[in-house]
Order: structure tokens, then sequence, then C-alpha cells
């Protein structure tokens, strides 16, 4: 297994990607804080540091191969669990505007310890499900970015996501290699929630064997108004 030195260089090195040393001291006091908050609170089955660091920071850090995304750009990531990608990419790209999305409010606490102690700004911690935010006014349409992962199938989570996001703007999904048959069992529901599939991008997790697939759904039309339904309900019933 490599060192945290030796994966960022390899890191580097594969994808372009470069890690100023501010930004790896605020990751390491991410992953510090992320250990000892997981002793009371379970929030990641991933405890090891290198393995926190290949398997949820650069794994995290692989949306920006799949996309280019806007400086300042307004970012929601739904479901976001112990910030993961969003406050990661918060980390890496301070110029970032982000909400993070959680319906555990014991994680919700876990995050605004950490953005206090890491000093971020310009990024919200809220305690709430997706079916509720989607029909507020000041988050519904109004992102430039939704992200999730790990959180449910496509044809669940894009109406998670795509009432979020502004016409123009666009939704990814991190996936495995299972994403070609969610995303194709989604097709219904991303036209009829406004959107239409963009790139797809296919690739490995740094240091493993592990396929990743970043799905991005570009937001074409306005959501109708139906959705998303009540809380449960896209879960329950998925759009098919």
């Amino acid at each position: 297994m490599l060192d945290r030195e030796g994966l960022l260089a390899n890191f580097t090195r594969d994808t372009g990607i470069t890690l100023p040393g501010e930004q790896v001291s605020r990751l390491e006091d991410y992953i510090r804080l992320l250990q000892e908050y997981n002793q009371k609170v379970k929030l990641t089955a991933i405890t090891a540091e290198e393995e926190i660091w290949r398997k949820h920071v650069l794994d995290s850090l692989l949306i920006f191969l799949a996309l280019e995304i806007p400086a300042g750009a307004r970012l929601v990531d739904v479901g976001t669990g112990a910030g993961i990608p969003g406050l990661l990419l918060k980390i890496y790209r301070p110029d970032l505007r982000v909400v993070l999305v959680e319906s555990q409010r014991k994680k919700v606490t876990f995050l605004e310890e950490v953005v206090a102690k890491l000093g971020l700004q310009h990024i919200e911690c809220l305690w709430s499900r997706a079916e509720e935010l989607g029909r507020q006014e000041g988050y519904r349409e109004s992102f430039d970015l939704a992200v999730a992962r790990a959180l449910a199938g496509m044809n669940t989570l894009v109406e998670y996501c795509l009432p979020l996001v502004r016409v123009g703007g666009s939704m990814v999904a991190y996936k495995g290699p299972g994403g070609e048959e969610e995303l194709e069992a989604a097709a219904r529901a991303i036209r009829m929630l406004g959107g239409k599939t963009g790139a797809v991008w296919r690739g490995r997790l740094p240091g493993g064997l592990e396929e990743r697939m970043l799905i991005t759904i570009r937001k074409e039309t306005p959501t109708p108004a139906l959705y998303p339904r009540r809380p449960g309900m896209p879960a329950k019933r998925p759009l098919a």
C-alpha cells in the first residue's frame, strides 16, 4: 500500500490534478477529525488514513476530469454524509459556494464542526431532505451543479438532484461499474425532470482496480412543479 505522498504523486502523474500544500494540510485535518468523530458516530467504514485518501479524497476529485467547474460555481451535495464529496471539493476549490445537505442531524453536527475548525467560508450545512429542499425558494433550480455519491439509484437520484439545478447547470452522479444499467433505467425520469444525459467519464480509483463512472446530466428545461414528490416517494416509487 502506498503512503499518502506516493498516492498523491501517482494521482498527479495520472490525472494532472495537483494538490497545493495548504489544501493537503486542510485535508489532513479533515481526515483526523473524521477518524476522531467516527469513534462516536459512524460516518465511514473506511478508517485507515491511506484508504481515506484513496477511496474518499482522491475519488471525490475525479469529478475535475469529468467536467469543468467554473470559478465561484454554486454547488449542492445531496446526501453528503461525512461531507463526501462536497466538503472535499470545497477544500480543494475554495472558490466554490457549497451547500451540504444531510438528513441525519448527527452528521450535520460533524460537518458544522469541521467547517468551523477548518475556517471554511461560503459553505452551508443543512439538516434537510432533498425532497424538501427542492421545493424551497432560494434552493430550487438555483445551483450550477448538484453532486451525489453512494446515495441511490439513478432514477431516484435524478429526482433528488435535478429540481435543485438551474437550467443550463448539471448534476453529476458518482457510480461504479453498474452505472450504465442505472442510467438506462433512468432515461425517462431524466427527460421528465428536464434533464439530458451528457458525458460519462470512465476510469479507475487511484491506486486500485475499482471501476468508476461519473455521469453528467445537463438541465435543459425547468423541472415540472410536481417534482420532487413528498419525502420518501422518490426512493419508494422511483420514476420509471
